[in-house]
């Protein structure tokens, strides 16, 4: 097979190509799908951890249907913020699968903060409480935007209520999102909430088994950052991306007493709605297989439309 040279995608080409959310979503829960039927080779991230509360992980991941290989090399650093620079960063490789040679090189960012908000949207359009209105956002930064922009494309008429430290970052959200005082503030009556905080290896999480009410959905991105074990001891069904996953960050120290998850969520989708719990909590890690699907799809586009740099190999 003959294969030319390396396809580069800068931020801005890559945001331009992604496709719309409604497709993002299908996108993830057919990853989610395979990876449940065993089609996805997906090795937990190992990382390295260079100043406290950063990493930087390798993320791995075969896709058998779409015959698709692809490694994100990310990084978070909390103390960029006080920098001027992003707290994620990083680069997504695209292999050729018949030879192993790269095939695209893309700015990680985009794909990182749209596929995980995408994998939220599964959640919510699977899980959510029935008739929700209600939600909260804990966190104003990328992935706090990304995730007000999915609650809308689900529901135009959704309410939402944010919190942040720097109370002027909820602006970031959009018009019409109240302002919180605190974290407890923000999750009050909401049903559906998701906790965008920074991953830190000693957490103090403010959230606990009353901070929500009888019909919820929690989406946890940040880790055990601001989620207490109780309040996931409370839910119906405890389902993460990925179970192996999980397992390796317990023993890294993150998500100290969590119970045992329940499932996958590709699993999960498999349940039907009458046996879904009225308290669901979904902890997406983030897997390289919607990082591998997304750059696929990225790549095919810009090829499609001319966009992007070739580089020499």
């Amino acid at each position: 097979m003959t294969v030319g040279g390396i396809h580069y995608l800068g931020r801005d080409e890559v945001a331009q190509l992604l496709p719309p959310i409604p497709e993002q979503l299908d996108l993830v829960e057919d990853v989610y799908r395979a990876l449940a039927a065993g089609r996805v080779e997906l090795p937990p991230k190992p990382g390295v951890h260079p100043r406290p509360d950063s990493f930087v992980h390798a993320m791995p991941a075969y896709l058998r249907d779409e015959d698709v290989v692809a490694l994100k090399w990310v990084a978070g650093y909390p103390a960029n913020k006080a920098r001027g620079l992003p707290y994620i960063s990083g680069l997504v490789v695209l292999n050729d699968a018949e030879t192993g040679l790269p095939t695209a090189i893309l700015d990680g960012a985009e794909i990182t903060a749209a596929r995980t908000a995408a994998a939220s949207g599964v959640c919510v359009r699977a899980f959510a409480p029935a008739g929700w209105r209600e939600a909260a956002i804990l966190g104003a930064g990328e992935q706090g935007v990304f995730h007000a922009r999915l609650l809308r494309e689900l529901n135009p008429d959704v309410r939402i209520r944010a919190y942040d430290p720097n109370p002027e970052r909820v602006e970031r959200l959009g018009p019409g999102v109240e302002r919180a005082a605190g974290e407890l503030e923000a999750v009050a009556g909401a049903e559906v909430v998701v906790t965008a905080a920074p991953i830190v290896t000693e957490p103090d999480p403010p959230l606990g088994p009353d901070a929500l009410g009888e019909r919820w959905l929690l989406l946890p991105i940040d880790f055990d950052a601001l989620v207490r074990r109780e309040l996931v001891e409370a839910a119906g069904l405890l389902a993460v991306d990925d179970v192996g996953q999980f397992e390796y960050y317990r023993e890294q120290g993150h998500f100290r007493g969590w119970p045992v998850p329940h499932a996958s969520v590709g699993e999960s989708l498999g349940r039907p709605r009458a046996e879904v719990t009225e308290r669901v909590a979904c902890v997406n890690l983030g897997i390289g297989a919607l990082d591998a699907a997304f750059a696929a799809r990225v790549v095919a586009a810009a090829r499609a439309r001319g966009v992007g740099t070739e580089l020499p190999r």
